[in-house]
């Protein structure tokens, strides 16, 4: 066989032989000529080639030279793949940098040939100088690893000899002992701990090659690596060892093979059978979980014991019972029948036994194994339930039936209470299933109660089941049965929407009897149905005659509806009952509190498109003070949008006397909502004379019917003017004040008065400005007296330096007592101000330029008056023409056109000054050093430490560099810069500290804070006008306010006296807010409003169809005698809760159910929501494992 082998190898190598002869021949002159050039540089051919080589570089272009070097790669790669050593050994040797080169995959000849098995190739390769025997390709694969993939043992051993890294991990973190185990590869293996591989080496997720060998059932290579050293006691990152691997993949082979080298190595079957994994799992409960018989028995022929538990008590016998494999329970049993006994009786930490794994997945066979051998059929587990409960909870009729037959007691009962019939209608169980004869012995169950006070009833009442309550109806069970919280099945079916059920109780001889029962808080099916919105329940009971009454806190069934925000339960309620809407109960609250308080936008809106009146609480609150207070944006929207919105809006509030006002504090955004629908515009073409928009002032001013409101909120007789607006200002409302209503309120106002009693006051200051400017100019101010001038050239200079006698004209005399009863009136005013502003006068720095001017004015002017003029009074006349000025600027501040720059200005300014109080610190530092440095300098700039701080800080500005340092410190004399060096230091450190630095810093403030600055500009300016025309306002006798206010006004932007009007008030505000609004519908959030309003009605649409389809096919297939399982169950909802959860326990889930949130304002409401909820928890069937 071997010769014939060898021939038949022999003659693949002819073949190959001649098609690369054939490939040769293909070959153009030129590619030959280059390989033979390139073999020049290595292999020290003749000169003549050299010189061959050279011509070819040169008679070709690179893009030819790359051609053909790709060419070589592309036919090196080829002869790799094919076995042809001698063809790869020329191109080798015609260019050995070939040998780095790599094919698309990023793979070298070297990876082709191992990863094809040429071990003739990879011997070449592997010969080569320089060759990378570790190189990775593009999927981190060496040769070696390729090598192993590929099954090549010689391939392996040659590497490995050569030198190849066997410690390099694939991209999978495999090694190629790991690789090798997987592919159950016992050759590749062997090649690899023949070299010297650790049989232990760890891998992906610390596995070592026995755990890839175990999970792979190969036991000749696990009896290869345990004798070679591999360590059966070895754990993965998962904690588990190669025979739990092998359990856990049912390797029986595997498992016999480390069980039977361990004993070899010194274990014991003890030591090997109680390995553990990271839970805690026996290698049998591994093998048992894996459902591999053949490793079971494996198992247990070690003596693996049947009755070890793990740590939740769990046996092998557990699990298998859970699984439901009889071949394997039976092997358990045959196999170790002691041990099988006694963990028939052993129970896991739940307390459950072999015999309760069965039941609970209805595995009947095992069950009924398990019974014949002796186990316990009433044994209980932690919550008391035998067997048969469990098997009843979970609807396993098979094993209920088996249960029942091998005399299982029925009358057991779990922790709460419950019996067989509750826990088996519970889940929907049919009791003709379980046996006419079993019935007749259980309707002494039929009214027992578990510790909540519930009967089977109410089980099939709450959870619909139609088949078992008609079956309980018949078998006599009593139709009224109360639990705990005094709720009989009728009001479990009326919450859960079981309208069938509903029926099937009224139609019975009981129905008049427990229609309009009421449980412990009153509440009678007809409040549990609204307050759940179970409509067709509604229906059904207001067409049986159900008494629409109050419950124990007087709230009725719309109260109930409102509180969720059932709309369409409201309509029925209402269109029944209509003095529902504004009934109150015990808290003075009607629906429409309610349904505000909550948060209810619909049940808000279809109250008030119902005509529900509004009206106070028992706390004099109405609704919308509800909405307020609770901050529900949505439930205001709705209100304002709504069409009695301006009756809203007009209702006194005893909490913030005006809605207004506490839109504008707590909801600024539908505040903004209110303002826009006080702005429209007339149908008119916006281009035509006749168009107009209409702005509503209502409710920027208190309305009438508030006042009383307001003033006992505030505690004061006396309503400020605009209230509306001061209060944007005081909670800084920009968008709300900005807003073109707002806007438009104050240009009118300023139109009306505020302008002209502006524009007078302004002409009078102008005349003041206009007297005190025309002196200064008129008159030298060197002609004074100064009594500390003795020199002739002084005296000559100042006129002649009199102590009196100066004299003026007629005109200016009248100027001067003008400046002067001016000034003094002013006076008056602020010390009048001051009286009545109190501490708030104070915080206002304007007050403080306007005293300092109208004081310098009259100190300035008094002595000119007695003919006198000294040097002290030009000297405050300068600051009075100063801060005259100055005023007249601030002035300015009033007109939207020059006020957002003036503002603006002194918010700059302000920023600046504090800016240089903290960096004057660098001014005092540099001006006292150069003071120091200084001292005699020329121009004695430098000669006291004020005139240096004086000098430094103009330095800022203008340093004068060649007057002030070059020229001294050049011109040779020591007195004029004694400290040169020190000095030119100081000068740059100061022109990098303050111009460069500081002056930088300074203009980055201006610029980056530009964006806050228009904005507070914008608000400021608002505010001062806002406070202008209160102030004027709140002086105005009341004749003159009542001519000057106006609730509407209507704006023609496209007529001839509004255009001129326009130019005369653009020096008061911008006409931006009089441009023509667009158009209302083109609103974004109109549109999506408006959209989803449409969705909405079509959904309702699409179910309302739905129901009646669903309902046309129900009658048919009843017409048409077809059953299916719907038809055991009633509609409704379900709310999954844990059935092992009691009551008391479960009381936040019932709070959660029942939408909890403080929907009446009774103390006591929470107490009683939990006595009429708290109801049997619920339970919800767990997946099989």
């Amino acid at each position: 066989m071997e010769n014939i082998g060898s021939t038949s190898s022999g003659s693949d190598t002819r073949q190959e032989d001649l098609v690369s002869e054939e490939n040769d021949h293909e070959q153009d002159e030129i590619q030959c000529k280059v390989k033979e050039s390139r073999s020049g540089f290595h292999l020290s051919h003749s000169k003549s080639t050299s010189m061959m080589l050279e011509i070819l570089m040169d008679s070709m272009s690179p893009e030819q030279m790359v051609k053909e070097l790709r060419a070589l790669t592309e036919v090196l790669m080829l002869c790799a793949q094919n076995g042809n050593a001698k063809e790869v050994a020329r191109i080798l040797r015609t260019d050995p940098t070939r040998l780095h080169a790599r094919n698309a995959q990023g793979q070298m000849a070297l990876h082709v040939a191992a990863s094809k098995g040429k071990k003739d190739v990879v011997a070449v390769i592997v010969e080569q100088d320089g060759v990378d025997l570790d190189a990775l390709d593009q999927k981190n694969n060496t040769a070696l690893l390729l090598a192993v993939e590929a099954q090549s043992p010689e391939i392996v051993d040659l590497l490995i000899k050569s030198g190849a890294d066997v410690n390099i991990a694939n991209s999978s973190h495999q090694k190629p002992i790991h690789l090798a185990a997987e592919l159950s590869s016992i050759e590749v293996v062997k090649a690899l701990l023949d070299n010297g591989v650790d049989p232990n080496t760890r891998g992906d997720m610390g596995m070592s090659p026995l755990h890839y060998a175990a999970g792979k059932d190969n036991g000749e290579i696990m009896r290869l690596l345990m004798a070679c050293g591999g360590k059966p006691c070895g754990k993965c990152d998962f904690g588990y060892y190669p025979i739990h691997i092998a359990a856990k993949c049912s390797a029986a082979n595997a498992m016999e093979a480390i069980i039977e080298e361990a004993l070899k190595f010194g274990y014991t079957r003890e030591q090997i059978l109680s390995f553990k994994d990271r839970e805690n799992n026996l290698p049998l409960h591994a093998a048992v979980n894996g459902g591999d018989i053949k490793a079971v028995e494996v198992c247990l022929k070690a003596g693996a014991s049947v009755k070890t538990p793990q740590d939740d008590g769990s046996t092998p016998v557990h699990f298998a019972c859970a699984q439901g494999n009889m071949e394997m329970i039976r092997m358990m049993e045959q196999t170790q029948p002691e041990n099988f006994q006694e963990a028939l009786f052993t129970v896991d930490v739940m307390k459950m036994a072999p015999i309760h794994r069965a039941a609970l997945f209805n595995h009947v066979a095992v069950l009924k194994y398990l019974l014949e051998h002796g186990a316990d059929v009433d044994c209980r587990d932690v919550q008391d339930r035998t067997p048969l409960l469990l098997a009843a909870s979970k609807g396993c009729w098979g094993a209920v039936q088996l249960l029942i037959a091998n005399n299982a007691d029925v009358h057991v009962k779990d922790t709460n209470n419950r019996n067989f019939l509750h826990l088996a209608i519970r889940f929907g169980g049919k009791l003709d299933q379980i046996g006419g004869d079993f019935i007749k012995d259980i309707k002494n169950l039929l009214n027992e109660r578990d510790d909540f006070g519930c009967s089977p009833l109410h089980y099939a009442s709450k959870e619909g089941h139609l088949l078992a309550l008609d079956d309980l109806i018949r078998m006599g069970a009593v139709l009224n049965p109360k639990n705990n919280q005094k709720q009989s099945p009728f009001h479990f079916a009326a919450r859960y929407g079981r309208y069938n059920t509903c029926r099937r109780l009224l139609d019975s001889m009981y129905g008049p009897n427990i229609i309009n029962e009421t449980d412990g808080s009153g509440l009678t099916a007809l409040h549990i149905a609204a307050q759940n919105g179970h409509t067709k329940v509604i229906q059904l009971l207001l067409q049986r005659g159900a008494v629409v009454n109050k419950d124990n806190e007087d709230n009725t069934p719309l109260h109930h509806a409102a509180s969720e925000g059932w709309t369409h339960s409201m309509r029925v309620l209402i269109g029944v009952k209509s003095n529902l809407l504004n009934s109150v109960n015990a808290d003075g609250e009607t629906a429409l509190h309610i349904a505000a308080k909550n948060g209810q936008t619909s049940a808000t809106t279809l109250l008030l498109t119902l005509g529900a009146t509004f009206l106070k609480n028992n706390q004099g609150e109405t609704f919308f003070d509800h909405v307020i207070q609770s901050k529900h944006s949505e439930v205001a929207v709705a209100t304002v949008n709504h069409e009695r919105w301006q009756e809203v809006l007009m209702t006194p509030s005893s909490v913030y006397g005006w809605f207004m006002l506490g839109l504008i504090e707590h909801l600024p955004d539908v505040c903004s909502n209110v303002l826009d629908r006080c702005q429209t515009t007339s149908d008119d073409d916006p281009r035509s004379p006749q168009y107009h928009i209409n702005y509503n002032f209502r409710f920027l001013d208190t309305p009438v019917s508030c006042l009383q409101a307001v003033r006992k909120k505030q505690e004061d007789s006396n309503v400020l003017p605009m209230m509306a607006l001061n209060a944007m200002v005081k909670n800084n409302r920009v968008n709300c004040l900005s807003h073109p209503v707002c806007t438009t309120f104050l240009k009118v106002k300023w139109t009306k008065y505020g302008m002209p009693v502006y524009m007078a006051y302004l002409i009078v200051y102008g005349m003041f400005l206009a007297s005190i400017t025309s002196f200064v100019c008129e008159h030298n101010a060197m002609n004074h007296y100064d009594k500390k001038v003795t020199s002739n050239e002084t005296i000559a200079f100042l006129h002649g330096n009199k102590s009196s006698g100066y004299r003026f004209t007629p005109c200016f005399i009248v100027a001067l007592w003008f400046i002067a009863a001016y000034s003094a009136a002013n006076i008056l005013k602020e010390i009048l101000q001051i009286i009545t502003q109190k501490r708030k006068y104070f915080q206002d720095f304007g007050n403080a330029v306007e005293w300092s001017l109208y004081v310098s004015s009259l100190l300035f002017v008094v002595p000119f008056l007695g003919g006198f003029s000294c040097h002290w009074q030009w000297e405050i006349g300068a600051i009075a023409v100063f801060l005259s000025w100055f005023n007249a600027l601030v002035f300015l501040q009033r007109f939207d056109f020059f006020g957002i720059y003036v503002v603006m200005f002194i918010e700059i300014l302000r920023t600046l000054i504090q800016v240089l109080c903290v960096f004057s610190i660098l001014i005092i530092a540099f001006g006292l050093s150069f003071y120091m440095l200084l001292y005699k300098e020329e121009s004695k700039a430098y000669s006291t430490p004020q005139l240096s701080l004086l000098r430094t800080f103009m330095m800022m500005l203008e340093l004068d560099y060649m007057a002030s340092f070059n020229a001294q410190f050049v011109d040779g004399h020591a007195d004029t810069l004694h400290f040169g060096s020190l000095t030119l230091v100081m000068l740059v450190i100061f022109v990098l500290f303050m111009p460069i630095l500081l002056v930088n810093l300074l203009i980055g403030l201006a610029v980056g804070d530009i964006e806050s600055v228009q904005r507070d500009a914008r608000l400021k300016r608002l505010a001062m006008q806002v406070e202008l025309h209160t102030s004027m306002e709140s002086k105005m006798p009341m004749f003159i306010y009542k001519r000057v206010t106006m609730n509407e006004y209507k704006h023609y932007p496209n007529t001839c006296a509004k255009r001129l009007d326009t130019f005369m008030t653009s020096l008061a505000g911008s006409n931006k807010n009089m441009e023509p609004l667009p158009d209302p519908t083109l609103n974004p959030n109109s549109i999506l409003y408006e959209e989803l309003y449409k969705q909405k009605v079509r959904m309702r649409d699409m179910n309302s169809m739905l129901e009646r389809n669903n309902e046309l096919l129900r009658k048919i297939m009843q017409k048409m005698e077809i059953h299916t399982e719907d038809d055991a169950w009633d509609e409704g909802v379900s709310y999954n809760c844990d059935v092992n959860v009691s009551c008391e326990d479960n009381y936040d889930e019932v709070m959660r159910m029942q939408n909890n949130s403080n929907r009446f304002k009774s103390k006591s409401f929470k107490e009683k929501m939990y006595l009429k909820s708290a109801v049997v928890a619920m339970w919800q069937k767990q997946p099989k494992p």
